[in-house]
């Protein structure tokens, strides 16, 4: 078992994460999507780390055959180092998207992989795009704040990926709130507007709206990180 304290190439020349790591990415259409996903998964696979893939409008077998040929992707898929899946199996499995429910697949899914014993280390990916899963903007957030308690009890990196032609821009804000990592511009940075779960829950007791001056300083900090103006 790798220690918690290992880190893992990311896909991106000179990105590392640390195993724990919770990373939230911006993009914008499927290109873009897959300039993050298809690296993040090759590098995985050539670290011989289990892999896993959830996608929303697009169908699995298209991720597996963009990636390089060099990685033998279709052989490890059905080697079972490499899951993809829609995000509508992963996530409607009961009908219906609850976040208490995807937290238990996911713990059941790692104590499987763990138990399987191959692996050191899971990197999973999760590309939302508001198409195939339409969750209550709460419901989805909750989750993406409880992974946060989830994340240190399995050798494990989670990048989720979110396509801001389907999401309100306001979003960003929670975005930064339930995630203690960006990825912005081939590079990741610690997130100074992260709050804990519990922190995150007494936030969203308050009004549903996000202040505009709120939003206004994320989006001066996220202009400021990519731009190297900090």
């Amino acid at each position: 078992m790798l220690p918690v304290a290992e880190t893992l190439e990311l896909g991106v020349p000179g990105i590392e994460a640390s195993l724990g790591d919770h990373i939230c990415g911006l993009y914008a259409g499927t290109r873009q999507r897959d300039e993050m996903l298809i690296p993040f998964l090759e590098a995985g696979l050539l670290a011989g780390d289990k892999c896993i893939c959830v996608v929303d409008a697009t169908d699995p077998t298209t991720i597996i055959a963009e990636l390089p040929a060099t990685v033998d992707a279709r052989e490890r898929a059905d080697a079972k180092q490499l899951d993809v899946m829609r995000a509508s199996d992963m996530y409607l499995r009961s009908g219906r998207f609850s976040a208490a429910e995807i937290i238990s697949v996911w713990k059941t899914a790692m104590s499987e992989v763990m138990y399987d014993g191959r692996f050191d280390a899971v990197r999973a990916v999760e590309a939302w795009s508001m198409q195939d899963v339409q969750p209550a903007p709460r419901e989805l957030l909750m989750l993406e704040s409880e992974m946060n308690r989830f994340l240190p009890l399995y050798p494990q990196v989670i990048l989720c990926l979110y396509d801001m032609e389907h999401f309100g821009g306001d979003i960003v804000v929670d975005l930064l709130r339930t995630h203690p990592k960006m990825l912005f511009g081939g590079m990741v940075v610690e997130n100074p507007y992260f709050l804990t779960p519990a922190e995150f829950l007494a936030a969203r007791a308050g009004p549903n709206d996000t202040p505009a001056g709120e939003i206004e300083v994320v989006a001066e900090w996220c202009y400021a990180v990519t731009t190297g103006s900090t």
